[in-house]
């Protein structure tokens, strides 16, 4: 008897450990080595349309992931994986036939997917790959940030905060005026740097479907689900009129609070409640790992720390440029 996820006799590999992953690449997500072998051209499609456009800019040594793509033509059961962590293992489930293993240690992942699963490219990198070499990678050398990296005049701006916050939206007005954009909402620290500098993806950007009454330029463009199950506009940058940068020091880190109506106040936010707030983020991996994590977050707290509380857009950005440029 054949077994539906492989033309292997099911006696004879019950646990698909001998299938061959003959296609094999090195991607590099956020200019990390990621070494990426699998049974399918889709993976290495949907790799490279998230990641072509990255150059390594960190020299160690690559991550590994295998990823095989079953015969199975079913679709996700969930629109949320379930994640489950000790010590440097990590698996993440979407359903008994879509799910991946982590081995931090050893840098090293493997999982396997449905052969529809993997056509949906977004999908596909959104729900398996993004994680897998992201958590490898931070395991390695980086801090995760939960917020929008955007640059003026060399000073680098994190903006944090709540979802439908704005996040997204104002680090995209304040690049269609003239700032540079790192990242909209995963920004990391780049922890053996003493200078608070933080990389991200400028290659691509993801909107709620609401904005496009704010920018002309989004009309047109097909909203869809999203694989997180929110409705909302992904794009690549290449696409939009705006100036990108791997990466930049953050010199001022702003957590926003959008009201439905007042003036735009920015003021200083309790330091306390930012660390707890970015240390809540750091949930797995090694106690080694995560105990330097918490020291890159310390460091974190040298920059100014602030919160912009704004109903109208323009008056938000204007804050942020006068913050920029006084310092205050």
């Amino acid at each position: 008897m054949l077994d539906k996820f492989s033309a292997e006799p099911l006696v004879s590999d019950p646990v698909f450990s001998d299938v061959e992953f003959t296609l094999r690449r090195i991607i590099y997500p956020l200019g990390f080595p990621v070494r990426l072998e699998t049974n399918s051209a889709e993976v290495l499609h949907a790799a490279f349309e998230g990641w072509g456009q990255f150059a390594q800019a960190f020299d160690v040594e690559p991550a590994r992931i295998c990823l095989g793509v079953s015969e199975s033509d079913t679709m996700l059961s969930s629109i949320r994986s379930h994640f489950r962590s000790r010590e440097h293992l990590m698996s993440f489930t979407a359903d008994p036939e879509n799910s991946m293993v982590c081995d931090f240690n050893r840098r090293f992942a493997f999982g396997w997917v449905t052969r529809r699963v993997a056509s949906d490219h977004p999908l596909l990198r959104y729900r398996f790959l993004l994680p897998a070499a992201y958590m490898l990678i931070e395991q390695v050398a980086l801090v995760p940030l939960h917020g929008a990296l955007i640059v003026r005049a060399g000073c680098g701006v994190l903006l944090c905060g709540e979802s439908f916050a704005g996040k997204s939206t104002l680090a995209y007005a304040a690049c269609r005026a003239g700032w540079v954009y790192v990242s909209d909402d995963a920004t990391f620290l780049v922890r053996d740097r003493d200078d608070r500098y933080a990389i991200g993806d400028r290659h691509a950007i993801r909107f709620r479907e609401g904005v496009k009454h704010l920018f002309p330029e989004l009309n047109g463009r097909l909203a869809r689900v999203r694989p997180n199950g929110k409705i909302g506009i992904e794009m690549f940058t290449r696409e939009l009129a705006i100036e990108t940068a791997a990466g930049c020091s953050i010199e001022h880190v702003v957590f926003l609070d959008r009201c439905e109506s007042g003036p735009v106040r920015l003021r200083h936010y309790p330091k306390d409640r930012a660390l707890e707030e970015w240390e809540s983020h750091l949930s797995f991996g090694t106690s080694e790992v995560r105990a330097a994590q918490k020291r890159c977050c310390q460091h974190l707290l040298d920059a100014g720390v602030w919160e912009l509380e704004y109903a109208d857009l323009d008056d938000a950005l204007q804050r942020l440029e006068q913050l920029v440029d006084s310092g205050r």
